[in-house]
């Protein structure tokens, strides 16, 4: 449904991600939060896999579900920046959305190798596990020069 959004899908799947993690931590506790995670992860690599035939590319904008793991991972790291920095959660998720945001499209390498290189259900979750992985690198050096 997200996918079907004309423009930038990626980006409203993020926000939607951000949105429902907001609603999720304060009903689930981060492990169930977690393992709901790992399974849209598993499933997402069938799902990827069953949809290339139908929107004939090899990364099309419909599929969102990448988005959705890649900002859930970033936003999963939540209680690090927690221990470095305290600050509402809002402030995380916000500053979580943006610099997923930011490495997803910008693609600094090894990024942009990725995504350019390696093709499958692989390449399509891969780039934006890799973009959530830079957010949350820069998220922790960011809080622990503010808070160390």
């Amino acid at each position: 449904m997200v996918g079907k959004i004309k423009y930038a899908p990626g980006t409203v799947a993020s926000l939607f991600t951000c949105v429902l993690f907001f609603l999720l931590i304060n009903i689930f506790d981060i492990i169930v939060i977690f393992l709901i995670t790992l399974i849209f992860f598993s499933y997402s690599f069938i799902a990827i896999n069953n949809s290339f035939e139908e929107f004939k590319s090899d990364d099309p904008q419909e599929i969102v579900i990448d988005e959705v793991i890649g900002q859930m991972l970033t936003l999963l790291a939540i209680p690090i920046y927690e221990t470095l920095y305290p600050l509402p959660l809002i402030y995380y998720c916000v500053l979580s959305f943006l610099l997923f945001r930011l490495f997803d499209i910008w693609k600094p390498y090894p990024i942009n190798y990725i995504d350019n290189n390696i093709t499958g259900s692989l390449g399509v979750m891969l780039d934006d596990i890799l973009a959530s992985i830079y957010s949350i690198v820069i998220l922790i050096i960011i809080f622990f020069f503010f808070g160390g």
